[in-house]
C-alpha cells in the first residue's frame, strides 16, 4: 500500500494484548505485526467458519482479534473513529493504562464521525492516537482540499499533531512513540498525518493503474527501502535476506491451502454473535 513503515512503526509503539486497535482496510502490516497470523487473513480471504475475526461473515479487510485487541470496524470511512474514542474514554474513567490507536485514511477525516470523535477525544484529554494514512503524495493533498492540514484541526480541537513521511520507519516510530508516551502519561491525543505514494493498483477515481505507473513508483515501496538500507549498513546479508523471502514465501502458500481446505460457515450458525437469543415465530 506503501504505510507499511508507519504500519509496522505504530505496531512497535504500542503493547499488543493491551493497548487496542482500531484498524482499516488498508492496515494488514500493523494486523500482522501486533499478532494477527497469515493464515487468519487467509482464513477470512476464503469466507471459512474459523476465520477468527467474523466466522466468515465479513469481507477481507476486516480485521479482528480478541487476543490482540484488534476490534473489527465497519468499512464505512470514519465511523469507527467515534468507536475508538469510547474505547479511549472507557479506558480512561476505568483507570486502566491502556492506549488507543484507530486508522482512517483522506476520505475518513471529511466525514462527521471523525470530527466528532477527535472533539470527544480533545475535550476529554483521551489517551488515543489517530493515524491518518493519506495518499496525498500520489493523488494529491485530497484531505487538504476543503479545510486545510487535518493537523491544524485536530490542534484545534486539543489533540497534538504531528505531520510526518508515512514511508520512513525511524521517522514513524519516533512520532508515533512520542505519542503513546503522551497517552500513557494523561498527555490527551495525538493526530499523526502520514503521507506516502499509492502503491495499489486501485485508481483514485476507480479503475486501475497501467502496469507501468505501479513499475515507476517501485522504489518507493518502504518494505524494498528498508531490506536495501540493511543490506547496505551490512545488518542483512543478501543470502539471509533470500531466505527470508522464500520462508515468507513458504508460509503465505501454507496459509493459503489451509485456509482453501477449512470448513464454510453452515447456514444456521448464521445469526451467532449477533442476538443474544433467536426467537421462533410460529
Amino acid at each position: 500500500t506503501g504505510f507499511e513503515a508507519v504500519q509496522v512503526a505504530a505496531a512497535a509503539a504500542l503493547r499488543p494484548g493491551r493497548d487496542w486497535i482500531v484498524p482499516c482496510p488498508t492496515d494488514l502490516a500493523l494486523c500482522l505485526a501486533v499478532g494477527l497470523s497469515p493464515l487468519d487473513v487467509m482464513l477470512a480471504v476464503f469466507g471459512r467458519a474459523s476465520d477468527p475475526a467474523s466466522g466468515g461473515r465479513q469481507a477481507p479487510g476486516a480485521f479482528g482479534s480478541r487476543a490482540a485487541r484488534v476490534v473489527m470496524t465497519s468499512a464505512a470511512a470514519g465511523r469507527h473513529v467515534v468507536q475508538a474514542a469510547g474505547i479511549a474514554y472507557a479506558a480512561k474513567v476505568s483507570g486502566r493504562d491502556e492506549v488507543t490507536l484507530v486508522c482512517t485514511d483522506e476520505r475518513g477525516i471529511q466525514s462527521g464521525d471523525w470530527h466528532e470523535g477527535i472533539n470527544f477525544a480533545g475535550a476529554h484529554a483521551l489517551p488515543l492516537i489517530c493515524l491518518i494514512e493519506d495518499w496525498a503524495r500520489t493523488e494529491g493533498p485530497i484531505a487538504q482540499h476543503s479545510y486545510g492540514s487535518p493537523v491544524d484541526r485536530a490542534e484545534g480541537y486539543g489533540l497534538a499533531g504531528e505531520t510526518i513521511d508515512g514511508a520512513d520507519f525511524d521517522t514513524a516510530l519516533a512520532a508515533l512513540g512520542r505519542a503513546a508516551d503522551r497517552a500513557r502519561s494523561q498527555g490527551g491525543g495525538t493526530v499523526i498525518h502520514a503521507l506516502a505514494v499509492n502503491l495499489t493498483s486501485k485508481a483514485s477515481g476507480g479503475g486501475l493503474r497501467p502496469p507501468e505507473e505501479l513499475e515507476a513508483l517501485a522504489g518507493q515501496d518502504p518494505i524494498d527501502r528498508m531490506r536495501r538500507r540493511l543490506l547496505d549498513a551490512g545488518v542483512l546479508e543478501a543470502a539471509d535476506d533470500e531466505e527470508i523471502q522464500r520462508d515468507c514465501a513458504r508460509v503465505v502458500a501454507a496459509a493459503v491451502e489451509e485456509a482453501r481446505a477449512a470448513p464454510s460457515p453452515e447456514g444456521p450458525r448464521a445469526l451467532d454473535n449477533v442476538f443474544s437469543r433467536v426467537q421462533e415465530h410460529g
